[in-house]
C-alpha cells in the first residue's frame, strides 16, 4: 500500500497553510509559504470532529476475497472531519460534523483555535447526512452559527425535500428552519465564495458535491475507507444511495484529481486528513 498521506508538519501547498487538530488537544501544526512567493495566503485547517473505524462489512458482497485480504482486521481507520478555510475576510467551514449531542468535537476544536462560531461567514455542505449537518444545530434545533450563510446543491435540497430521501429528512427540515433566511443553493459547476468551484459527485447522495478551493479539493464522502478505496475505487459502501453511480463517480473523480496534482481533503480520511495521489 502506498503512503498517500502528507506529513502534516511539512505540507506546503502553494498558497495554503494546512493544519490538523489532533484529538489530544495539541496545538495545530502549520507550514506556510512566504508573502514574497504568493500575493495572497489562504489557510486550510483540518478539524477532526470524531475518530472512527470503518467496518469492512459496509463493503461486503462485492469482492469479498479481496476485501478480506486488504482489511484482515475487519476495519479501516477513518474519521469524521470538517475543514475551515480562511480566505481574505471570509471564514468558510466545509461541513459541520456530528454535533455536540452525538459527541462531536467541532465546537471544542474551534474554541481551542480561538475561533468563535459567530466568526464563521459561510458553510459549504457536501451533502445532508447527519455526520455532516448535525453540528449546525443545537440540542434545541437552533442555529449554532448565527452569522453564517449555508451553501448546498439544489439537487441535494430537492432529493431530501421532494425527492427519494424525503422520508428521512427530519434533521434536514430542522436545518432549513434554523437557517431559513441564511441559505442559498447552487447548481454543480457554479463558482461561489471568492472562486470556490462546486463539482457534481452524485451517487453517495443525489446532490453530493466536491469543492475545488484552488490548490486543494474538498472531497466529502468520495471515499469512506482510504486503505481500501484509494487503490480499489470499485468498492462502494452501504452508505451510498446509488452504489453503481457512486462507484463510477469515485473512479472518474480520482482520475481527475490525480491529473490535477491537487491534494484532496476528505471528511472520512484519517489523520492527517489530506492526501496527495
Amino acid at each position: 500500500m502506498k503512503n498517500y498521506f502528507f506529513k502534516t508538519a511539512t505540507i506546503i501547498i502553494t498558497t495554503i497553510i494546512v493544519a490538523s487538530c489532533s484529538s489530544n488537544g495539541d496545538k495545530p501544526a502549520t507550514t506556510e509559504t512566504s508573502e514574497a512567493e504568493n500575493h495572497k495566503i489562504d489557510t486550510l485547517i483540518a478539524i477532526q470532529d470524531s475518530p472512527q473505524q470503518m467496518p469492512a462489512y459496509l463493503f461486503a458482497g462485492q469482492y469479498d476475497e479481496l476485501l478480506n485480504e486488504i482489511l484482515p482486521e475487519g476495519t479501516a481507520e477513518s474519521s469524521i472531519n470538517a475543514f475551515l478555510l480562511e480566505r481574505g475576510d471570509k471564514m468558510v467551514l466545509f461541513d459541520a460534523g456530528l454535533g455536540e449531542e452525538r459527541n462531536g468535537q467541532l465546537l471544542a476544536k474551534l474554541d481551542s483555535l480561538g475561533i468563535k462560531t459567530e466568526q464563521i461567514t459561510d458553510i459549504c455542505i457536501t451533502h445532508f447526512h447527519g455526520d455532516h449537518i448535525g453540528g449546525l444545530l443545537t440540542a434545541n434545533g437552533e442555529a449554532v452559527f448565527k452569522n453564517a450563510k449555508l451553501h448546498f446543491s439544489d439537487l441535494e435540497l430537492e432529493a431530501w425535500t421532494t425527492g427519494p430521501l424525503q422520508d428521512r429528512n427530519e434533521q434536514v427540515n430542522s436545518m432549513l428552519t434554523a437557517y431559513a433566511d441564511r441559505y442559498e443553493t447552487f447548481h454543480a459547476g457554479d463558482t461561489i465564495i471568492d472562486g470556490i468551484v462546486t463539482i457534481a459527485a452524485p451517487g453517495h447522495t443525489p446532490g453530493h458535491t466536491l469543492f475545488d478551493i484552488g490548490d486543494a479539493i474538498i472531497v466529502g464522502d468520495l471515499l469512506h475507507a482510504v486503505d481500501l478505496q484509494i487503490e480499489h475505487p470499485e468498492f462502494s459502501s452501504l452508505y451510498d444511495f446509488n452504489p453503481l453511480e457512486a462507484r463510477e463517480t469515485r473512479i472518474s473523480m480520482l482520475e481527475k484529481i490525480r491529473n490535477s496534482h491537487k491534494p484532496m481533503a476528505g471528511m472520512h480520511f484519517p489523520e492527517p486528513f489530506i492526501i496527495k495521489l
